[in-house]
């Protein structure tokens, strides 16, 4: 059943590298496809597998996903002029312009390139939104782009954050000294939904009776093993506070795998049984849920991150997080939701995690706020506002 808002339902084409990589923009998709909106989706690939990833069934019959297996992992990472040009000319051959009344790039520099040629040359207005690799990695690191991606926020009708941590870090970019007055009134924050499981089963008040004298403290971690998610510092942290807390023992449930880390995290499990157990990846949500409520503290210092939905996750699940300052979710609630590492390494990760241990019955998780920030029924209809706007 299609429950549409309003008389005119826009048409959309999102244009996105990632579909298949996250479920964050299915989770948009079929939002959307419930309200009535009609949805091209276009989404360059690298790989076959990456076809019919994160699909989903739309119930409007003009909707439709398209998996265009052009791009390959060599010469497209390097070479962005050229790979913009390949997916311009592709998605002309795929996609009937004459139908699109909006256009969603869903990043910065490899969708939002895209969109701005296509809107010049079929003058249709786009959006587009900035994630942090666009401001880590292509803004940063390719400096020959800053001027293109500079044009890229000029033209764009809104630009969207995911997280209020990214709105100084774009606003503060010296290319853009001289724009600053005309993005600000451009940019809206909307975080991303967590799938419907976390908010139907979301802990409300402080159930979880946690005290800061029980002998063991159970911290968890979930997520991949790379270097910016600082899980080895992390291990390395509950080793020394093993060694410093007599008292208490802390224990480490490791969910996830795969990264560059993964043979250090691997190695330091095996060394030391007492102090960490590794689950592997949990794909069953209650049983990830039943982790969460047997323990204390959710630990990810993760540096570069564009929201952190794993965050919400466990803080739906009645946990405090240790997170990283100025990054993801840091600036969306007040800062007693948990403590906040400067510096992701050991030392601090330690100093925090002392403090949390001695304060667990102090922290306050927004349960109610957390469940209408992050779903994505609510979400959606922000997105629609916007598109709207410029029929």
């Amino acid at each position: 059943m299609i429950a549409s808002i309003g008389k005119y339902m826009p048409k959309i084409l999102h244009i996105s590298n990632d579909y298949s990589g996250s479920t964050v923009y299915m989770n948009l998709i079929r939002e959307l496809d419930s309200l009535g909106v009609e949805q091209v989706v276009y989404s360059p690939v690298r790989d076959k597998k990456q076809i019919g990833k994160n699909a989903v069934i739309l119930n409007n019959r003009n909707s439709k996903i398209i998996y265009s297996h052009i791009l390959n992992a060599h010469i497209d990472r390097i070479f962005y002029p050229y790979k913009i040009l390949k997916i311009f000319r592709d998605i002309q051959k795929q996609v009937d312009f004459s139908q699109i009344d909006f256009i969603h790039a869903h990043t910065w520099y490899s969708d939002g390139g895209v969109a701005y040629f296509l809107a010049k040359k079929y003058n249709i207005p786009f959006i587009l939104t900035v994630r942090s690799t666009d401001l880590n990695i292509f803004y940063k690191k390719l400096v020959y782009l800053r001027s293109f991606g500079r044009r890229l926020l000029a033209e764009a009708k809104n630009i969207i954050l995911i997280s209020a941590s990214s709105e100084p870090k774009l606003l503060e970019l010296s290319s853009l000294k001289d724009v600053i007055g005309k993005l600000k009134d451009k940019i809206h924050i909307i975080p991303n939904g967590v799938d419907p499981y976390w908010i139907n089963n979301a802990v409300v008040g402080s159930s979880r009776n946690a005290c800061s004298h029980h002998k063991k403290i159970n911290l968890i971690y979930v997520g991949t093993f790379i270097e910016r998610k600082k899980l080895v510092e992390i291990q390395h942290a509950v080793i020394q506070l093993n060694k410093s807390l007599h008292s208490q023992q802390i224990h480490l449930h490791i969910v996830g795998g795969g990264g560059e880390n993964e043979a250090k995290v691997l190695a330091l499990v095996e060394q030391q049984p007492k102090y960490f157990t590794y689950h592997g990846k949990i794909y069953d949500k209650e049983k990830l849920a039943d982790l969460y409520h047997s323990s204390d503290i959710f630990v990810m210092p993760s540096m570069h991150e564009t929201f952190g939905l794993v965050y919400v996750e466990a803080m739906l699940q009645g946990l405090p997080i240790l997170y990283m300052a100025n990054e993801g979710i840091d600036g969306f609630y007040s800062d007693n939701i948990g403590e906040k590492v400067l510096v992701a390494d050991t030392p601090n990760i330690v100093e925090k995690l002392e403090l949390m241990i001695e304060n667990l019955n102090h922290y306050d998780v927004p349960t109610l706020e957390l469940k209408k920030n992050h779903d994505w029924a609510e979400i959606v209809k922000q997105y629609l506002a916007i598109y709207k706007t410029y029929l």
